[in-house]
């Protein structure tokens, strides 16, 4: 969870999908103070009602929906200090007009910067994700980026065989740029593939607000440190290592 210079953060306002059990809510009770329930299907919203009274979880909730989330983070005007979202449709996924996340997540980090708020994001998508060939053209970009580096090749083709590999370099790189433009210090924690009603892909990302008239010129460093970060797999609770890419460094 979100620390801040002084430890652990609390007070914190949850905005996100939470499961009919409120399993994430009830692991963060202590540092919440305050829950923004989405929820897409009326059934399942109803039984989060019922969930909800029956755990008697004593924290202010607002249930909002049926309501399909990425609509919801594009048009809001309200910011939230943690957001736990499951796009079960991808990162990626072309639509005739848009990306429908790539917007939504703009538009999350654009609000935040215009209330000078940091905030954490938490985000799990199905790897079924049809933006392969997305992807994979981001990937052929990045020898260019990191002219001078070493491993480069490997190391992109590595995360090139799998679509976990690629979202997992992709998607936080595309957060870091989006945050370092709005003045956000990024820092990120190696993402977790794992197996639920399809192969999920989780990541933790913290958006620290900075209070500078200019974001910092953006440089490979932080694309390095993502690349280099392992794809770690859940097995019955025990995190093991799926993907232990080939280290890029720069000569020294």
């Amino acid at each position: 969870m979100f620390r801040t210079k002084n430890g652990p953060a609390s007070g914190l306002a949850y905005c996100g999908m939470p499961c009919v059990e409120f399993l994430d809510v009830r692991a963060w009770k202590q540092e919440l103070a305050s829950v923004y329930a989405v929820e897409l299907k009326e059934d399942i919203l109803s039984d989060m009602r019922i969930e909800w009274d029956r755990l008697g979880v004593d924290l202010p909730i607002e249930f909002d929906g049926p309501t399909n989330i990425i609509k919801y983070l594009t048009e809001t005007t309200r910011v939230y200090d943690v957001y736990n979202l499951d796009f079960y449709g991808g990162f990626v996924y072309p639509s005739k007009h848009k990306v429908k996340c790539v917007d939504a997540i703009s538009a999350l980090v654009g609000r935040h910067a215009l209330a000078r708020r940091s905030f954490v994001l938490i985000v799990t998508f199905n790897i079924r994700d049809k933006g392969a060939e997305e992807y994979l053209q981001y990937l052929n970009k990045v020898s260019g980026v990191l002219k001078g580096w070493k491993n480069v090749k490997a190391c992109c083709q590595e995360h090139g065989n799998s679509q976990a590999g690629r979202l997992k370099i992709c998607f936080p790189f595309f957060c870091w740029q989006t945050g370092t433009a709005h003045r956000f210090a990024f820092k990120a924690s190696d993402p977790v593939v794992y197996e639920s009603s399809a192969t999920m892909l989780h990541f933790y990302m913290e958006f620290a607000w900075q209070e500078k008239p200019l974001p910092e010129i953006g440089n490979g460093e932080a694309l390095v440190d993502l690349a280099n970060r392992p794809l770690l797999r859940m097995n019955m609770m025990v995190p093991t290592v799926e993907l232990r890419p080939t280290q890029i460094f720069r000569d020294q």
